[in-house]
């Protein structure tokens, strides 16, 4: 394919500095001087067409601060790159991608690269990047008795876009039992909440249309509109969640077609709206005619609260996603859909077309689990709850002057910085090996470079020895504030 001039006027956004170090992802942990390292990594991206031609590059000073290397480090791998003919400057202009194997186009977001398999690293690392959770005994005692409800099924052709019966009657059990009635006709079954946010912004969504998102808000939720092409818009989520005269605001501002919100388990927060606070969204939100995704993925990680009536109870136009992923195990790569039966019934047709349908042997599974979603609601308190404590307080010990948000639910917690060096600060633990997620990942407009996200799924003994490294690291790049 013929390259694209830096010149061309078939130019693509700047990367902001914290884009291009998410791109970069684990790239300095290997041999070598640290500038060959920057180039051949820089390099790989180009080749690889993860930065596209015409592409311009943060600065060199700004890309250096956020890396936390020495100017010097990123001139050197420039100047390599440029003279191999793969960068170009031009003074007061910038330096852009000369050449890539291939244009990018509309694409996602590149929140989701600590998911990816990276190359290998020196020496051990401990990884707080996830607040993804083991998955539970209860999930290897329900698969392994699976066999007699699994035996009509292989005579059929085993292709059920809308969902497996059994299982759209357990979630929907699932839902009247926490004060939101639902019937069968209103749940799609989906692989995974991440594919039930996907296909429901898909079909409302066109490129170039406004979706609201929380800010901060889950990657995933970023991720999915992103590639759906849609125009994100922040709304401010404070300490009760979003503000109703700010929703009324933005939407006579922007005239968003969707709003992206948590109003269970907030990720990265883990805050929880009260039920003041959600009914009175959802009557607005109705009111205004503005449909509303709400994720409800982490509902059932509750530490210090029961679980919560979703916002759908008060409000017809929201659809609420969920999934097994927190409560029993995100391998099953079961979710689901709950809206009004005619939408569930588009919806259909829409996976029908992608996937013909989910795996029925997890459908199955996942139905003998859900009646047993009290006990793994409580296991998932008791260890969520302990690592909670666990990481809070060796924070408060080694890290007076951080202010956290003690989570009311899910594996992760959410601090502001004394200053926003968030970026860079990541990078500096990711060489003490510790892997982190600084607060921009969390913002489609790449804010909050003053806040970490800290997740506390690892092992008590990770658990401490990450934040004693994480120390360290605030030691040496702290005091450049």
């Amino acid at each position: 394919m013929k390259a694209t001039r830096a010149n061309s006027p078939r130019m693509v956004t700047p990367l902001n500095v914290h884009q291009m170090v998410r791109l970069m992802g684990q790239w300095g942990l290997g041999e070598g001087a640290l500038h060959t390292q920057l180039a051949s990594h820089l390099r790989m991206l180009v080749v690889s067409g993860k930065l596209a031609a015409g592409v311009r590059l943060p600065s060199e000073r700004s890309l250096a601060e956020a890396l936390d290397v020495s100017r010097n480090t990123v001139g050197s791998a420039f100047d390599e790159l440029r003279g191999d003919g793969i960068l170009t400057s031009r003074r007061g202009d910038g330096t852009y991608v000369s050449s890539a194997r291939q244009f990018l186009g509309v694409r996602g977001d590149d929140r989701f690269e600590s998911f990816l398999a990276n190359a290998p690293s020196i020496g051990p690392r401990i990884d707080l990047r996830s607040a993804a959770l083991p998955g539970l005994r209860l999930v290897v005692d329900a698969a392994s008795v699976v066999g007699p409800e699994l035996a009509p099924l292989v005579d059929s052709h085993g292709y059920v876009p809308e969902g497996l019966p059994a299982l759209r009657v357990e979630v929907a059990k699932y839902y009247s039992s926490i004060g939101l009635p639902t019937i069968q006709d209103q749940i799609l079954i989906t692989s995974g909440a991440q594919q039930a946010m996907r296909m429901a912004a898909v079909s409302m969504l066109e490129p170039g249309s406004v979706a609201l998102v929380e800010e901060p808000s889950f990657r995933g939720a970023i991720e999915v509109l992103r590639a759906a092409g849609a125009r994100l818009e922040p709304i401010r989520r404070g300490p009760y969640g979003i503000e109703t005269s700010e929703l009324i605001a933005a939407v006579r501002r922007t005239k968003p077609k969707l709003l992206v919100m948590q109003s269970t388990v907030h990720n990265p927060t883990g805050s929880v709206m009260n039920t003041g606070r959600r009914r009175q969204l959802a009557i607005t939100a109705t009111n205004l005619g503005l449909t509303v995704l709400d994720d409800t993925t982490l509902a059932d990680a509750m530490i210090d609260e029961p679980p919560a009536t979703p916002m759908a109870a008060w409000g017809s136009s929201v659809i609420t996603v969920g999934s097994v992923s927190k409560s029993f195990w995100g391998g099953l790569r079961v979710g689901w859909l709950r809206a009004d039966p005619a939408t569930v019934a588009a919806l259909a047709s829409i996976k029908a077309g992608e996937d013909l349908g989910t795996s029925l042997l997890a459908q199955v599974t996942t139905a003998r689990l859900l009646p047993r979603i009290d006990e793994a609601r409580a296991e998932r308190s008791r260890v969520l709850g302990a690592a909670r404590d666990l990481v809070v307080g060796s924070l408060t010990e080694l890290l007076p002057e951080w202010e956290p948000v003690v989570p009311v639910g899910g594996a992760s917690l959410w601090v502001r910085l004394p200053i926003p060096i968030a970026t860079t600060l990541v990078q500096r633990a990711e060489r003490l090996g510790v892997q982190l997620l600084p607060g921009p990942t969390f913002s489609c407009v790449d804010d909050f470079d003053d806040h970490l996200r800290i997740g506390f799924a690892a092992s008590h003994a990770e658990l401490l020895a990450g934040v004693r490294a994480l120390a360290e690291a605030w030691r040496i790049v702290g005091n450049r504030g």
